[in-house]
């Protein structure tokens, strides 16, 4: 089964996505900020990450580079961010899909 991790501060989206995803079949572990998140990589085995790029702790983007400079997970960027400018270096950095919120589950 596909594990899928969610990092996102947001509970009631976290947990909208999560309910989701586990409705479509998946496996999915919630992190709410890097810390968390860049454990969890490490301990385990997931075919997706969903990555906010605001963090409480950290910028996405940054924890984007490290995961793809030691995985090879695919990783989707959820963000606020709209700025065109955001989007390309979300893509540059190795992201394999920016999604802008607000969107549709």
């Amino acid at each position: 089964m596909k594990r899928i991790l969610v990092v996102e501060d947001d509970l009631m989206l976290s947990t909208g996505l999560c309910f989701e995803l586990d409705t479509a079949g998946y496996i999915t572990q919630a992190a709410y900020n890097c810390k968390k998140a860049e454990y969890l990589v490490k301990q385990e085995a997931f075919s997706l990450v969903i990555l906010d790029v605001n963090l409480p702790d950290g910028n996405g983007f940054d924890f984007l580079k490290e995961i793809k400079s030691r995985f090879s997970i695919p990783v989707i960027l959820l963000t606020a961010n709209d700025m065109e400018t955001d989007i390309v270096a979300g893509l540059e950095l190795g992201a394999d899909d920016y999604i802008t919120k607000p969107f549709s589950l």
